[in-house]
């Protein structure tokens, strides 16, 4: 497949520079597009699981909607928030009754990143990750 026009435009202005003696740009920045801030995403998290335990069936619904965008382009900071939130979550003595993965379950005994290892074991989107982290906190909340 060829170059873009952007891809030769940019080719074109380093030779530029080059022969006029510009220093080379720094290494370019990764994407940090436009996903939610970590502090913001943990607490939508803990605030749905609570909402969810209170009875509130369309808290998933509402999750879903304010995510779809983020859970599309950054997986890995939606597995580290989860991780993080269900770090303090005692493993319960039996599966939770719901949706909740036995899997995940016991991979809150057996790995420092629950959430992370049990999705990429089971082939789990990253939105099926975030509504199992959601629905094991609201299990487990008293």
């Amino acid at each position: 497949m060829g170059t873009s026009n952007r891809e030769r435009r940019a080719a074109k202005q380093r030779r530029r520079d080059q022969r006029r003696g510009v220093p080379a740009a720094e290494a370019p920045r990764p994407d940090v597009g436009r996903g939610l801030p970590a502090e913001t995403l943990r607490a939508l998290l803990r605030r749905t699981a609570a909402d969810l335990a209170a009875g509130r069936e369309d808290a998933l619904t509402e999750l879903r909607h304010l995510l779809a965008e983020h859970l599309a382009r950054r997986r890995t900071e939606i597995l580290t928030a989860c991780d993080e939130v269900v770090a303090d979550v005692p493993r319960p003595a039996t599966v939770p009754a719901g949706d909740v993965p036995a899997a995940l379950v016991a991979a809150l005994d057996e790995s420092a990143h629950p959430v992370s290892s049990w999705a990429d074991a089971a082939g789990a989107s990253t939105e099926e990750a975030a509504l199992a982290t959601v629905r094991l906190l609201a299990a487990t909340t008293p």
